[in-house]
């Protein structure tokens, strides 16, 4: 019946609605990296960018337009943007209508996340030396000290995203 059919188009929309929602809390939640309800833009852009995304200068107005003077997004702002954004909606890769977590997560961040095993935010000296067992310890200790630009005998995320991006060049 026709009225089965809207109570059934109503469910889908606030089930499709709900999966949305919580998709976007976690791709939020993951560039909210100090937990204070706040995103940087930068840290948004540079994460498009690595994924090979262009971002345009439509797209920098539209995010510094919400953002605060500190270049930071909130919740509801970032949630603004992505109702009505060209660059967002294109993540979309299985065009399901929903922005999953996965689809804005880049190949560098997943392979971190994956060598990243007590999943602390580093690679470990013994979580990288597991993984290039066919490097001396010589030269595993060259490879953290050139890449360990903080000097903390470990990687961060960025400190390695310089890794891989060396390798590839």
């Amino acid at each position: 019946s026709l009225l089965q059919e809207m109570a059934f188009m109503a469910m889908r929309k606030n089930l499709d609605e709900r999966a949305r929602k919580k998709e976007l809390d976690a791709i939020f939640a993951k560039f909210d990296r100090n937990q204070n309800g706040k995103m940087f833009i930068r840290d948004f852009m540079s994460e498009m960018e690595d994924q090979g995304h262009e971002v345009s200068e439509t797209e920098v107005r539209k995010l510094r337009q919400l953002a605060d003077s500190d270049g930071q997004l909130t919740r509801a702002a970032f949630d603004s943007y992505c109702l009505h954004s060209a660059l967002f909606a294109s993540l979309d890769k299985n065009g399901d209508g929903i922005v999953s977590q996965a689809e804005v997560t880049s190949k560098h961040e997943m392979a971190f996340n994956a060598l990243d095993k007590n999943h602390d935010g580093f690679i470990s000296r013994a979580e990288f030396s597991k993984l290039t067992k066919n490097l001396s310890r010589d030269k595993v200790e060259a490879v953290l000290a050139k890449f360990d630009s903080d000097g903390d005998g470990k990687l961060d995320y960025e400190e390695f995203k310089n890794l891989i991006q060396k390798k590839k060049k």
